[in-house]
């Protein structure tokens, strides 16, 4: 079995070694673009735009989970009873 590092090393291992091939020009990528410094400036900030991506990605997940959360009521009533449940052994204790 697998660690989760080595799963996502394996991923991330290759993109890497490919951006940093184009970075360095060991991928000729002026073949496709001859004059073209905005390919070289979207390669190069390759990384950081994934970064921001995935930021992007995980804060409207989170928006979206909060946003169709569906209410229980079922659980609601049993919280409340568990909280005055937990407020008359207080007052027997004498702490409230």
């Amino acid at each position: 079995m697998v660690s989760q590092a080595v799963l996502y090393v394996g991923h991330i291992l290759p993109v890497g070694l490919v951006w940093l091939a184009c970075v360095t020009n060991f991928i000729p990528f002026n073949r496709i673009c001859s004059n073209c410094d905005c390919l070289r400036h979207i390669i190069f900030y390759a990384p950081l735009y994934a970064v921001l991506l995935l930021g992007i990605y995980a804060a409207s997940s989170v928006v979206y989970g909060v946003a169709t959360f569906n209410d229980c009521p079922s659980a609601k009533d049993e919280l409340v009873k568990e909280i005055k449940e937990a407020q008359e052994d207080l007052r027997k204790r004498k702490i409230i």
